[in-house]
């Protein structure tokens, strides 16, 4: 089974400094280790969005050993959930066909969402709401990360829903949050995928 795993960073200017010099460790961290890995290496698939006033593929969905590198995160300008999310659903959508037609067995996809700050747009529900949508084939779960500066409640509502008891995932890191954090959240997600559980609710 191949889990397709999407990691969705903000570049937004109030990133600048520590906090995308700790994406990008982690980014870079989280590649080596999944490479080294041989049974991780072969189970999950990463693909990485990065976003700001627009969202763009940074790293198509990959094989961890067939990336010679990942590009870094660079500060932009604003923070726009909704095309963040748009590009999300639209780069699964793709993605997951193109899956389909190889023949691969998949579970549903993974999506680490961080962010730092509050959304700039004012509607960026409803393009999350098409991503969350259930009745959607491929619709991920989504575990959000908060970097200093991000508002509780807007993280909490970024998550999803990942079983029959509807716990989701949300955190929120404190002002000392590293790339060592953010790769130990990561690394822990990775649990249920060596289980073969690919968490529950598909």
């Amino acid at each position: 089974m191949i889990t397709p795993f999407y990691l969705v960073c903000d570049e937004s200017q109030s990133m600048e400094g520590a906090k995308l010099d700790a994406c990008n460790t982690a980014l870079s961290n989280i590649h080596a280790a999944v490479a080294a890995d041989h049974i991780v290496n072969d189970k999950i698939r990463i693909g990485v969005i990065s976003f700001s006033d627009t969202a763009q593929v940074l790293l198509p969905l990959s094989k961890m050993t067939d990336v010679v590198d990942f590009s870094g995160l660079v500060v932009k300008g604003g923070t726009n959930y909704g095309n963040a999310f748009t590009c999300l659903k639209n780069t699964i959508q793709t993605d997951m066909v193109d899956l389909q037609k190889s023949g691969a067995k998949m579970c549903r996809p993974i999506v680490f969402f961080i962010s730092d700050g509050e959304p700039t747009d004012t509607n960026w529900k409803a393009a999350h709401a098409q991503v969350a949508d259930k009745t959607w084939p491929f619709s991920p779960h989504i575990i959000s990360f908060g970097l200093s500066g991000a508002q509780a409640d807007t993280i909490r509502e970024v998550a999803t829903q990942v079983d029959k008891k509807g716990k989701s995932f949300a955190y929120l890191a404190d002002d000392d949050a590293s790339g060592a954090v953010l790769r130990e959240i990561f690394n822990s997600l990775l649990s249920p995928i060596l289980r073969d559980e690919c968490l529950e609710g598909r």
